[in-house]
């Protein structure tokens, strides 16, 4: 395990952590965040659409990269529709935010642990794609603490709950990380290809079914939301040859 998938971590740990403590300090409007999450929803197609899938396809086993590609979103579709339907969409108007609150913590939480596998696969496939995955996830994660929090203060629960549930939450995408790294160093060409089709899959689930819908189901400030995302998807393509050319 090398020294920059740890620092990856830790950093993550702290922006998550961090986002959620925001909501501790003042109230922000959904505007706002969903500002935010369309910002994080480019960056998310961009690291899909230039880096990833290109690199499991560029294998020689680019048939089992796209089928491993629409695995890993089924999966998460699955997870997210079938087994944790409540999620940080739900209307906050209605009762029940405790529910609500703890099926979002479970569902992002799964989400948490892919994302960390990716991050794995990503570092274990090169030092860029590793950059790129890690570079997509910062910019999800705080926004996902931010909103889980929140659930957990509309919920009532105590500030030693809240910051409880958000240093849990704060360390699943380091834990999957560190769990799945091991289990990389003897990968043949075919296993990773397959790996980062899974990542794909996944990464482009959490965009279009989770953080589009969820950015653009009002019709406020829906061009600079646009822009934003654009924004994203532009670094992210700027990121990809600054990798490239190193």
């Amino acid at each position: 395990m090398d020294d920059t998938l740890l620092l990856y971590c830790l950093i993550i740990f702290l922006a998550a952590f961090t986002g959620g403590l925001l909501t501790l300090i003042k109230k922000w409007s959904d505007e706002l965040l969903h500002l935010f999450l369309s910002f994080g929803a480019g960056i998310f197609l961009g690291a899909v659409f230039l880096h990833l899938l290109p690199e499991a396809l560029s294998h020689d086993h680019g048939d089992e990269a796209a089928l491993a590609t629409l695995a890993g979103f089924m999966l998460i579709f699955f997870f997210e529709r079938f087994l944790f339907a409540s999620g940080v969409g739900e209307d906050a108007n209605h009762a029940g935010h405790k529910v609500i609150s703890i099926s979002a913590m479970v569902g992002l939480s799964v989400h948490s642990l892919v994302a960390g596998f990716g991050l794995a696969v990503g570092d274990a496939s090169s030092a860029s794609i590793g950059s790129l995955i890690f570079f997509s996830i910062l910019a999800h994660k705080t926004t996902a603490a931010f909103s889980l929090t929140s659930l957990f203060l509309l919920a009532k629960l105590s500030r030693r709950q809240v910051v409880g549930l958000l240093f849990l939450f704060s360390l699943m995408t380091p834990a999957g990380a560190l769990i799945f790294a091991p289990m990389f160093q003897m990968l043949q060409e075919t296993t990773m290809a397959t790996l980062l089709g899974v990542t794909s899959g996944t990464f482009l689930y959490v965009a279009t079914g989770e953080m589009l819908p969820e950015v653009f189901h009002t019709r406020e400030n829906r061009w600079l939301k646009l822009s934003l995302m654009v924004v994203g998807i532009i670094i992210m393509s700027l990121l990809g040859e600054s990798a490239h050319s190193h």
